[in-house]
């Protein structure tokens, strides 16, 4: 993308499209606060990678609840993955440990918390999570092998798989893209899901980091059964509902505090 402003406002029209499924192109320079051509540029590039359609004046998600880049992710919901990321390093004694973790945004933030962690083994697939412990050099990283997806700049394949299987986790750090009680943990990708369920299946503790706008909604591949996973880590916008069934399955589930969004403008329908 092109810069970071750039993906703020990409994540943005995508995050609306996902909900309405159409947008009006007049509308958004008033909504996103920039000039027509700004807007107009933003859109050929998410033509271009495949996350819209443009016909007579309106864009159409190109796939409803399609998988967005992890780049533009990590623009979405940052305070409460801020606080997920920190409540999660929290509950990771301080103590030589091996820990494995997954790839994905509200991972990035636990990372960035444990970077500083003397005597922490962390085994990852995800080349951004392995970036992000390695800015103070205080921990042991070890990436695992596989094919790459651009997508989620993360590892996947029968050799990540293989390399995962010869460890012996105390804990597991998984993001995931959907927690339905009835249905469990799901992500957009198979493959993505076969490496988080070596992960949970290797380690004595699991623990599964999302923010609420993940609560009630099914992805395509499905990583484990809702009571597989030990602990999930999410925000106080979260289904009081929801929260109430993941506890009478047995998870602890912990919500951090995130303060209510700031009004905005709002963009009609039409």
């Amino acid at each position: 993308m092109a810069d970071r402003n750039s993906d703020e406002r990409i994540s943005t029209v995508f995050s609306l499209l996902s909900q309405r499924g159409e947008l009006q192109v007049r509308l958004l320079p008033g909504l996103l606060g920039v000039s027509g051509a700004t807007v107009r540029r933003d859109l050929a590039l998410m033509e271009e990678t495949g996350l819209i359609r443009r016909s007579y004046g309106k864009v159409t998600a190109a796939r409803r609840g399609a998988e967005l880049p992890v780049s533009l992710r990590v623009t979405q919901n940052t305070e409460a993955k801020r606080r997920i990321g920190a409540l999660t390093s929290s509950l990771i004694p301080s103590r030589p440990l091996v820990v494995a973790m997954s790839g994905g945004s509200t991972v990035g933030f636990v990372a960035r918390n444990l970077a500083g962690r003397s005597g922490l083994t962390v085994v990852t697939n995800g080349l951004d999570t392995a970036t992000s412990l390695l800015t103070r050099r205080s921990v042991q990283v070890v990436v695992t092998g596989g094919n790459a997806r651009s997508l989620s700049n993360d590892l996947v394949g029968s050799g990540t798989e293989k390399e995962l299987r010869a460890y012996r986790f105390d804990y597991a750090i998984v993001g995931v893209d959907g927690i339905s009680p009835e249905v469990g943990f799901t992500c957009h990708s198979t493959r993505g899901a076969e490496i988080d369920r070596v992960m949970l299946e290797q380690a004595d503790h699991t623990i599964v980091v999302a923010d609420s706008s993940k609560l009630g909604r099914v992805r395509q591949a499905k990583i484990a059964d809702t009571a597989s996973v030990d602990t999930v880590v999410t925000d106080s916008h979260a289904s009081a509902s929801m929260v109430a069934a993941l506890r009478r399955i047995g998870v602890n589930t912990t919500m951090v505090v995130v303060p209510p969004p700031s009004k905005g403008r709002r963009l009609p329908l039409t």
